[in-house]
């Protein structure tokens, strides 16, 4: 009788919520399933939880460390990571070039053409990205630590790029001109499923429109399973039981990104949406923060991260803006309330909730 081999269970770490869309996932995905042959690094676990527009993302800490030590690796070439910033900034501006032609042609069969060149320049993108990304948060690393030291300037001015946001915006407009029954379906495909229409016109609207409701997408070293809708509660439930999250605690601690101290009232922001919330006085509680959110920051006495670290977008600006500034203090967002009166101390590397 053969014996059932039982999968090791993954320690699942929340790492970040974005307004992400599906599409940008499965983008994700097959990014990491190729990536670690351009860029000499990899995820091997990855579990995506979506809900509408919002993306929560599960990582293993000990694959993310593996990742961390691999970059380190290629940085100890410094002219190396430096070739890959150019091949970034060029594969970059083709996209943002490819966003603005396929809106402008006509001709159909030049559109697919298109269409199929921005496939084949943004998931070479992703990997780049996501390298860059790493590389920013690996930055206690010393190969990484040296090179940030001398390239520090160029890599925070491309920390700044939105290509993950603005693909958001742009896909739909660039697919909608070759079917415009593919606008609101776009951010819930998969990008097989994109390129499989442009040769058969044929969609699984059913499955998509699933998708708009909830997603859950498990990577396990590198094989994906999308899991239905039906199943979603109960797979996370299993994936996501050893974690326990105290809404009840009063201090929350995080890395110190810009230093000082601030009391006022939390505003918690998840998405876009809620920007229009934030008023003067308040500490912005986040889980990240994007270029986008810089006219309202001005209004902020501080800003709380779910996560990020020194080289991430939130301490770049809030040092730029003087805003006291803590990074990492995971789960805050799903303790904090809207309302409540907190303290943040940057120095001590904690936000007090004093209404407890």
């Amino acid at each position: 009788m053969a014996k059932t081999i039982k999968t090791p269970k993954i320690n699942w770490q929340k790492v970040v919520t974005r307004e992400y869309p599906f599409l940008w996932a499965d983008y994700t995905n097959d990014a990491y399933k190729k990536m670690e042959k351009v860029v000499g690094t990899t995820l091997l676990y990855n579990l995506f939880s979506g809900e509408k527009d919002i993306l929560n993302i599960y990582r293993d800490p000990k694959d993310v460390e593996r990742s961390y030590k691999l970059i380190d690796k290629v940085a100890k070439n410094p002219k190396t990571v430096e070739v890959m910033m150019n091949t970034y900034d060029e594969l970059v501006a083709r996209n943002y070039q490819l966003f603005k032609e396929i809106p402008s042609l006509k001709n159909k069969n030049d559109i697919k053409k298109k269409l199929i060149e921005l496939d084949k320049s943004f998931l070479p993108t992703v990997m780049y990205y996501l390298f860059f990304v790493f590389l920013g948060y690996g930055a206690d690393k010393p190969n990484i630590k040296k090179f940030l030291k001398k390239y520090g300037t160029r890599f925070d001015k491309m920390r700044m790029y939105t290509i993950d946001m603005d693909m958001k915006r742009e896909f739909p407009k660039c697919f909608a001109k070759y079917d415009k029954g593919l606008l609101g379906l776009t951010p819930y495909m998969k990008r097989q499923e994109l390129l499989a229409f442009l040769k058969t016109g044929k969609i699984d609207k059913d499955k998509i429109k699933q998708r708009t409701k909830s997603y859950l997408v498990i990577t396990k070293d590198l094989k994906t399973k999308e899991y239905r809708l039906a199943d979603i509660s109960k797979t996370l439930k299993e994936e996501l039981a050893h974690l326990k999250i105290d809404t009840n605690t009063k201090t929350i601690t995080g890395q110190a990104a810009c230093l000082g101290n601030a009391r006022g009232k939390a505003v918690v922001v998840l998405s876009k949406k809620d920007y229009h919330k934030i008023k003067a006085g308040e500490i912005l509680v986040t889980t990240m923060t994007k270029p986008d959110i810089v006219p309202y920051l001005k209004k902020v006495k501080g800003i709380v991260t779910n996560d990020g670290g020194a080289l991430s977008h939130a301490s770049i600006i809030s040092r730029e803006m003087k805003i006291p500034c803590l990074t990492g203090a995971k789960y805050a967002t799903d303790i904090i309330k809207d309302g409540e009166n907190l303290l943040l101390e940057v120095f001590k590397g904690v936000v007090t909730r004093l209404d407890l």
